[in-house]
């Protein structure tokens, strides 16, 4: 399976789970290549987001975000993908995180230690569980959310970018091409009746 037809699965199976900027990238088809043609993170804000990436998908016995190519699939979002208003908020929350930091250690997110990171990054999801976004309609899926907060944007483009990657896709999940198996000897009389489609 090439990597445009695994982002266009995904788009399928994710449904409303995916945000709309990146149901936008994954409904027009495109490969996202590594790193973005427009460079939207600075080196620090870079070093961030692949020290975020890591803590969310850790490498441990499967390979991590970084080595599935994350951080360049989260630049091409945010920097060729995300609406001027999505991009702000991310950007803003990677600020907060900088600020968390240095009130707290005096350094920068991603020049401060692994303690001074989990604490920042919980800042980060509290501030997100108060969040109220739009509240769908019975029977509707969930409105888009363009002012959805950081935490929220990061945690969705970190595990759509891992699991839509091939390391994520036949290392961290079992790949099964074809699930099941076809049986052509099966014995009809063990269940009395023919299946129906």
């Amino acid at each position: 399976m090439q990597r445009r037809e695994l982002l266009k699965f995904s788009l399928t199976m994710l449904g409303a789970a995916a945000g709309a900027s990146v149901s936008r990238a994954l409904l027009a088809g495109e490969a996202l290549h590594n790193g973005s043609a427009n460079t939207v993170f600075n080196t620090g804000q870079r070093k961030a987001v692949e020290l975020l990436s890591e803590m969310i998908i850790p490498t441990t016995d499967t390979p991590g975000a970084i080595a599935a190519g994350v951080p360049d699939f989260i630049a091409a979002i945010v920097g060729d993908w995300y609406k001027p208003a999505e991009r702000k908020i991310f950007m803003q929350g990677l600020l907060a995180l900088d600020e968390y930091c240095a009130s707290n250690g005096g350094k920068s997110f991603a020049e401060s230690g692994e303690a001074v990171r989990i604490d920042a990054l919980k800042a980060q999801e509290a501030a997100a569980a108060e969040y109220k976004g739009p509240q769908p309609l019975r029977l509707r899926k969930p409105a888009e959310d363009e002012n959805a907060p950081f935490f929220k944007r990061l945690k969705e483009l970190v595990v759509l970018g891992y699991y839509t990657s091939e390391v994520g896709a036949t290392q961290e999940l079992a790949y099964l091409p074809m699930p099941g198996y076809y049986d052509g000897s099966y014995d009809f009389d063990k269940i009395g009746r023919e299946f129906t489609h």
